[in-house]
């Protein structure tokens, strides 16, 4: 990760998070205006870490119509037990399923999507507490991402995230800055391992499968960041 640390806490220091929509259950969504930014690996490992770490029970929801995210979620069952909820639906339905969800007393749902525009992710955002925007380490590829969060950030939380294969020269840091002037946190920097392709084949996370190395701290960090930034509001 990189050395962005919003709100770090002291060991039993864990404020409830916050549900905007009422109902019990935070939504975070990811999303972003290119393809290959890392959502579903993201959106998978974010969901798993929170139930973990006693944020759960998790869901996971998958609005992209390729459905990746539902399947690794399928992969878990009868071998893990986090997340507990999973479901698939197109925009329309995000409502209608997220009810259902909260209706099974889950406290977190993750929801993936396919890449898009403002305009595209505006209905994803609306029900959301979080918006998670990845972006590669590219400079254009991270002002793509500032745009979108500044559309997208009267909605609700906006959170960078740089997921990039190993740049020299701080050009992970200076993607971060970038989106600085996109309206919403710098969560930090997730470097591309091997790791998580493997995890996530087998319908897992790092922080099951490579526990203790530097893909499963990386992800710890995240969700300590991201937590952070919620309970900030």
């Amino acid at each position: 990760m990189s050395n962005v640390t919003p709100f770090r806490r002291e060991p039993g220091e864990r404020p409830d998070l916050p549900a905007r929509h009422g109902g019990g259950m935070v939504v975070v969504a990811l999303a972003s205006p290119a393809v290959g930014a890392g959502r579903t690996m993201l959106a998978a490992h974010i969901a798993v870490q929170a139930e973990l770490t006693g944020d759960g029970p998790s869901g996971v929801l998958d609005a992209d119509p390729t459905g990746a995210l539902f399947q690794w979620w399928n992969r878990r069952q009868g071998k893990m037990d986090a997340p507990a909820f999973g479901a698939h639906c197109d925009i329309g339905g995000l409502a209608v399923t997220l009810a259902g969800m909260r209706a099974t007393e889950a406290r977190l749902c993750v929801i993936d999507t396919a890449a898009g525009d403002a305009e595209a992710l505006a209905p994803v955002a609306a029900v959301a507490d979080m918006v998670v925007i990845p972006s590669d380490a590219n400079a254009g590829s991270a002002n793509e991402a500032a745009a979108l969060g500044r559309a997208l950030s009267k909605q609700a939380t906006i959170a960078f995230v740089i997921n990039c294969r190993g740049h020299s020269g701080g050009e992970d840091g200076n993607a971060l800055a970038a989106t600085g002037s996109g309206g919403g946190w710098p969560a930090g920097t997730v470097q591309h391992a091997n790791a998580y392709a493997i995890a996530m084949t087998a319908g897992r996370s790092v922080t099951e499968s490579h526990a203790g190395g530097d893909a499963a701290q990386n992800i710890a960090e995240l969700w300590r960041n991201l937590r952070g930034i919620l309970v900030a509001g």
